[in-house]
């Protein structure tokens, strides 16, 4: 993998919004002196298959889905006028500098294990900071966190304990297979509450199930590795760091328990997003498990960060955090007046807008008709199978603006920025709005199933040809001669291409639109005006009337060069990568988390050269530790086993290291070769090879941490 592939790409975001100085001004019963009113006869021909999603089955496990296109009562084929104008739209607000603002407002979620280039953001937020307790609702209905201690449940233990002879769990095994399992070994082993069930503990791990003083829940989360690597008796050992360790929480201190919205108000909500709420999928911990014991009243055991204004609350012992900001957030960071509505951009004065009262509702002057077919429907005799992939605004190497090297393809520092903060990137920028490049026929391709999906995932579209034409029109009332203008430059787009309609990202719905100017009817608000002979006057009062607002060429502006060249195929060579979404496998097979370790980010059409601040308008405090830094980290004491830690020992420096996702440690001197003599032969000579893995206990602050022993 060279670099990253996407069938979407980004215009930079402006850091300057474009506010009319005719806004307020605008009415649907006063006329502007200069306002024009008319109606555009518009043609619409598909340059590539088109599919406008009309009638729709949802797949199963024996067949694939199917999509028709729309057709109006009386079965004729026709582009909706909301399609055309959503199309428009979005050219239009790029084109006028208007705001990024009709995005939904949410925290995305990080967990990146072994990431050194997310090191910041992640590993050093998580490290030494997790706590853990269990989410409930209180006896006023409010969700909240009761802490508690922790104690590891080694699977293998379990195994040696209960004579079981296979891997307790099996890898990718959901976690409510997990618990409904558990319950049966419950059960088998006269242990009378699987949820409730007495131990004993080693200060580190659990050393008995079914005797002693304390009482705990026992915690299951994530894939564990049914392989030991050091042991053979379950076949082909495991390559790599396994996890066969889970939880048991014990010991609530109910004095401390706290209610989530009087820490952060975000955080409950924060949680369900990140967890899959929205997705209700049933393999993912919290709608497939979690959720309804919770809203049963029963408790769900969590690990948390909890900080002077923000809680983090994650259902693994390295959570997924929240990030610390929103997307309206971040669209600050580029230009408060992205989310600013005071008064309204260029877009929202053509095509309305709804307010958050009455009176910031604004009515459109804009209205498009449908767009009917013309002439005998070609629908594709053979449908077109794919999958409709959705992008993740969570991938942050190609949704997050990312300062990159020479190649434009490579981080040019040693960290990503994220939605979370880190001290290398305090105020991280969108990238900007989403496009999907056109491209020419020959990359207009469809998306097979993959090695272990079912036909539920695929989608049959029953397309019309390329070729096919439609014929609509645009009503427009009381526009000024730029405001005109630029709806005529977005919706000609300079003889360009647009995109319309579903499986765009694989070069579906590529459309010109042309104007029939002859045809067309404009009328002056002032009779003693005429209207403009052609549509490229009226344009050119847009072109001078932005220029004018930005204090530059409007035209060579890099917002305005990107566009463009996304709805040109001629451009298609600025893209190196391919056209396509990247796989996402098992182990090496996953082109995402390959691309993120080796520090790529997707190439931009037109270089963005953007200048990031410094400081966030959030302020983001940590941990209540007393400062007058805005930026505050408590660094608490780590006392703590490393399970697998990778071993170095260079006896010419008397220096021993042992390095994990979760850090490093390290021990010097007399100190170093009394440990390391702990060790059999074997092992030692593993270590001056670096290639011996072992668990360590290290103890510390901080980065500085010290080896105790091996275990």
């Amino acid at each position: 993998m060279e670099q990253i592939n996407a069938p979407y790409n980004f215009v930079p975001l402006s850091d300057k919004v474009v506010i009319p100085e005719w806004g307020d001004k605008v009415s649907h019963d006063l006329p502007f002196r200069d306002g024009v009113s008319g109606e555009l006869e518009l043609t619409i021909e598909a340059l590539a298959p088109i599919m406008v999603g009309g009638e729709q089955k949802q797949g199963t496990e024996r067949e694939s889905g199917q999509v028709h296109f729309f057709q109006t009562p009386d079965k004729r084929y026709a582009i909706p006028g909301s399609s055309v104008r959503g199309v428009i739209r979005s050219v239009t607000e790029i084109a006028t500098f208007s705001r990024m603002n009709r995005i939904d407002d949410k925290r995305y979620g990080l967990r990146d294990i072994s990431g050194r280039y997310v090191a910041d953001s992640y590993a050093g937020r998580v490290r030494n900071n997790v706590s853990y307790g269990f989410l409930h609702l209180n006896a006023q209905g409010k969700p909240s966190i009761t802490p508690c201690s922790m104690v590891r449940l080694s699977h293998r233990e379990l195994e040696k304990w209960w004579n079981i002879r296979a891997p307790v769990f099996a890898a990718r095994t959901s976690v409510k297979q997990k618990y409904e399992l558990w319950q049966q070994l419950c059960k088998t082993n006269a242990i009378a509450d699987a949820y409730d069930l007495s131990f004993s503990h080693d200060s580190l791990e659990v050393s008995e199930i079914g005797l002693g003083q304390l009482k705990g829940f026992p915690v299951f989360t994530g894939q564990i590795n049914a392989e030991n690597p050091t042991d053979n008796r379950f076949g082909t050992k495991y390559k790599g760091r396994p996890k066969n360790k889970d939880f048991v929480f014990h010991s609530e201190r109910s004095n401390e328990t706290f209610i989530l919205d009087e820490i952060d108000k975000a955080a409950w909500r924060d949680f369900l997003f990140i967890h899959g709420e929205e997705d209700g999928k049933p393999d993912m911990s919290w709608p497939g498990f979690w959720k309804k014991r919770f809203w049963d009243k029963q408790r769900v055991p969590v690990f948390y960060i909890k900080g002077k204004d923000r809680l983090q609350i994650g259902l693994a012992y390295m959570p997924k955090l929240a990030g610390d900001f929103s997307i309206h957030d971040m669209l600050q960071h580029t230009d408060k007046a992205h989310i600013d509505e005071t008064k309204p951009d260029f877009a929202a004065l053509l095509f309305g807008r709804v307010g958050d009262k009455p009176e910031d509702a604004l009515k459109g002057r804009v209205y498009f008709e449908p767009a009917f077919l013309q002439g005998q429907a070609n629908v594709n005799q053979r449908p077109n199978e794919t999958i409709l992939n959705g992008a993740k605004p969570s991938y942050f190497p190609n949704y997050i603006y990312q300062t990159v090297d020479r190649s434009g393809e490579k981080l040019a520092s040693g960290q990503y920025a994220t939605y979370v903060y880190s001290s290398s990137n305090p105020a991280p920028e969108l990238r900007g709005w989403k496009r999907y490049p056109v491209r020419a026929d020959n990359e207009v391709a469809t998306q097979p199933l993959g090695d272990k999906q079912t036909t539920k995932v695929q989608t049959c579209l029953h397309t019309l040809a390329k070729g096919s034409t439609f014929k609509g029109r645009l009503v427009f009332h009381n526009l000024k001669p730029q405001e005109l203008g630029a709806l005529l430059w977005a919706l000609q787009f300079e003889g360009k291409r647009h995109n319309l309609g579903m499986a765009k990202s694989f070069g579906y719905g590529q459309i010109s639109i042309k104007l029939d100017w002859d045809t067309s009817k404009l009328v002056c608000n002032d009779p003693k005006r005429a209207p403009q002979t052609q549509a490229d006057d009226y344009i050119s009062e847009f072109k001078q009337y932005m220029s004018g607002q930005l204090g530059k060429d409007w035209r060579t502006s890099t917002p305005i060069e990107a566009l463009t060249a996304m709805a040109d195929p001629a451009c298609r060579h600025q893209f190196a990568g391919d056209l396509k979404h990247m796989v996402m496998g098992m182990g090496k097979n996953n082109d995402f988390v390959t691309a993120k370790q080796n520090a790529f980010v997707l190439e931009s059409y037109v270089k963005d050269e953007r200048k990031l601040k410094r400081s966030s308008h959030v302020s983001i405090t940590l941990f209540a530790a007393p400062s007058d830094s805005k930026y505050e980290v408590e660094i608490e004491e780590t006392n703590e086993v490393w399970e697998n830690a990778k071993i170095q020992y260079d006896p010419s420096k008397s220096t021993l290291t042992a390095t994990t996702a979760q850090g490093k440690a390290t021990l010097n001197g007399a100190d170093a070769k009394s440990l390391v003599n702990t060790l059999s032969g074997g092992e030692q000579k593993k270590a001056k090879n670096n290639q011996l893995l072992k668990s360590v206990s290290v103890e510390g602050r901080g980065n500085a941490l010290k080896i105790k022993a091996f275990f």
